[in-house]
């Protein structure tokens, strides 16, 4: 018996075969469809055409895993474009850290739209992924830079795929990354913070020796107020910090939350700075858009106005030229030499992962953990010191196993 012919109409295997009345007329002869039924995420039942029985073959087979792996996943909902979505998932962003938002919106801006934009959010696929890394690395981007560009991209597609169910799966697997370079930290000596602060404006000279005497992010700095400063006890409470719209904000997370022993030389700068400028309560915003802080802000602009990172970080970079530094001095490096200055003075990595409010110890340790060149020499010596004692030839346990 010879193969039965598929008629117009007829169901096979979960794909119906259907003649296209417009194809067919323009082409002469009849022309047919493929029509692939199935149920959306919310049991509405629709359908997808295809044009060709392989297309819509593969289109039925990826319903089915879907349904017999639980997942409801409308295929339509991933037609939207990688832009429109960005859009979408940007705006529910905006409730972020503005930190945070304002790197995601960089990248998508600038990197993810221009490379995948124009693509459906179903259709992207690993190695479109992988092609715009290979782009951005063609074009010299640091590997930092692009290894952020696909963090945001994970997020992205993992959004849609775990939060929004309008895809299966996420193309951000297995792409190849540019190694990243052995970590250099700069940091200044105390005599270069001392003549770099004596070169900024009176107003700000405070503010160099607090970041090298603390450890805080300049976004903390110049969110300090008087009431979370406590000199005579010497401790610094860090909770909040100051927003790029010089609205107050939470520190940048749980465990940046910290107070922060002050020395003398800290407090005595602050007190100078205190003797010139004294405190003025004033209401300062919040960046939750409801809560306003009556208070009196450490560092202010001239005009009595809360400042914002960079109205600290223009005459800094002045006083680093003038002081006759590199480019490479950022404000940042005071915060790296803070962390030096605890290491040169034996301080342990919890501690200081503790006083700088970093997440975890491995960021302190990948940091900070090669300025301990004595460590090296301990290490030699404790190994040493073992083998020297299994050396002595009254030792009754030679030959024996040692359980530790």
């Amino acid at each position: 018996m010879g193969k039965q012919e598929w008629r117009d109409g007829e169901m096979r295997d979960g794909i119906r075969k259907v003649r296209n009345a417009r194809a067919s007329k323009a082409a002469g002869k009849d022309v047919y469809s493929f029509k692939v039924p199935y149920r959306d995420a919310n049991g509405k039942q629709t359908s997808e055409t295809f044009s060709s029985f392989t297309a819509a073959s593969r289109f039925r087979n990826k319903v089915r895993q879907q349904r017999d792996e639980g997942l409801s996943i409308d295929p339509k909902a991933g037609r939207i474009s990688v832009k429109e979505y960005a859009e979408k998932w940007l705006a529910a962003a905006a409730s972020k850290r503005e930190g945070t938002y304002t790197e995601y919106e960089k990248r998508v801006r600038l990197y993810i739209v221009p490379a995948l934009g124009g693509r459906q959010l179903r259709a992207v696929t690993r190695d479109e992924v992988q092609k715009m890394i290979n782009d951005l690395k063609r074009r010299g981007l640091s590997p930092m830079t692009i290894r952020n560009v696909h963090r945001t991209t994970v997020a992205l597609f993992r959004t849609a795929q775990v939060i929004d169910h309008k895809i299966a799966s996420s193309p951000c697997v297995s792409i190849l990354l540019p190694e990243l370079p052995d970590r250099e930290v700069e940091v200044l000596t105390a005599a270069q913070v001392r003549e770099v602060s004596a070169k900024m404006p009176a107003r700000w000279r405070a503010v160099v020796l607090v970041a090298a005497g603390t450890g805080l992010r300049i976004s903390e700095v110049v969110g300090l107020t008087w009431d979370r400063i406590d000199l005579e006890a010497g401790s610094v409470t860090v909770d909040r910090q100051m927003s790029t719209k010089r609205l107050l904000a939470p520190v940048k997370t749980r465990k940046s939350r910290r107070v922060v022993p002050m020395p003398d030389v800290v407090a005595d700068a602050l007190r100078a700075h205190r003797e010139a400028f004294p405190p003025l309560m004033q209401e300062v915003g919040d960046l939750d858009g409801k809560t306003v802080h009556r208070t009196a802000l450490v560092f202010t602009r001239a005009d009595g106005a809360p400042a914002n990172a960079g109205d600290v970080r223009r005459p800094f970079m002045r006083a680093r030229d003038a002081v006759g530094l590199p480019a490479s001095v950022t404000f940042h490096v005071l915060r790296h030499t803070y962390a030096s200055l605890l290491i040169a003075g034996g301080t342990h990595l919890t501690v200081i992962r503790d006083r700088m409010g970093h997440s975890s110890i491995s960021i302190t340790s990948d940091t900070y953990g090669h300025l301990y060149p004595e460590e090296n020499e301990r290490t030699r010596g404790a190994i040493d010191a073992a083998f020297a004692a299994d050396d002595d030839p009254d030792d009754g346990a030679a030959g024996s196993l040692a359980r530790v």
